[in-house]
């Protein structure tokens, strides 16, 4: 996992500014694919009986919306010759969809540890979702909208930081009451890196386009291109080991 993440971002890093926008669809593309392709994978063996069947199932959606949105960008770049295209686009449809599944693939999952949860642990993470989201907001709110367009590309772009902590904080909390567990414990400690590397770039991202540094915006691509080899590897991890285990008690 580690391999694929160096050697997707060195191609980004190293090939030639004209040709890099490009290149780096083809890995969104390639690694999307791959995360998309071992979710469906472990849905296809788990089947959707219990809690984990269901949640993974969700989780596998998000990830085909997210690649679909890449897809889309790519539509555009090859197809249309616009190689960012515009802020609101039909890519953020698959988007916004990716992160209702990704809540509801983690909401099923708190409701299957609510008799573990410590209630102490949300309370603190909802406290630290909201000062964070009101930070966001109040540094990047502009002083002034040229247009209504200009606003609406805003409140859109401010969403998707604000969408992120509300996956991390549930993630979290799954991941601590399940540390105990060794074989849910690894997939969900790399399921929770790669929200937050998403997160990362999805804040790092606002904060460049607010500020009209579309100079850097392909930086952030490099952590999107690792969000989903990290997802890859969870997936894995749990097609692998937890999965398989399932499968020989079964038998035996």
């Amino acid at each position: 996992m580690v391999a694929s993440v160096v050697i997707a971002i060195s191609v980004i890093v190293f090939s030639d500014s004209i040709y890099r926008y490009p290149i780096i669809l083809w890995i969104l593309n390639i690694t999307g694919s791959v995360a998309s392709g071992l979710g469906l994978v472990a849905v296809y063996r788990h089947g959707l009986l219990g809690p984990h069947g269901k949640s993974y199932l969700f989780l596998t959606i998000g990830l085909i919306s997210w690649l679909s949105a890449d897809l889309t960008l790519t539509y555009y770049y090859y197809a249309l010759g616009i190689e960012e295209g515009k802020l609101i686009s039909f890519a953020d449809l698959f988007w916004i969809s990716g992160y209702v599944f990704l809540t509801l693939h983690l909401v099923i999952t708190l409701k299957s540890l609510k008799n573990k949860i410590n209630l102490g642990i949300i309370i603190v993470a909802s406290c630290a979702t909201l000062l964070l989201i009101a930070y966001d907001i109040i540094n990047l709110t502009p002083s002034f909208f040229l247009t209504d367009e200009d606003l609406a590309a805003f409140v859109l772009t401010i969403t998707y930081p604000i969408l992120d902590l509300s996956l991390i904080i549930p993630s979290a909390t799954i991941l601590v009451n399940l540390r105990k567990d060794y074989q849910q414990a690894i997939p969900w400690f790399l399921s929770s890196l790669s929200l937050l590397v998403n997160a990362i770039a999805d804040d790092g991202y606002v904060h460049d386009f607010v500020n009209h540094n579309s100079h850097n915006l392909w930086f952030w691509d490099l952590f999107y291109v690792t969000d989903f080899i990290i997802m890859a590897g969870a997936l894995f991890w749990y097609n692998r080991f937890h999965i398989s285990n399932q499968l020989m008690k079964a038998r035996n």
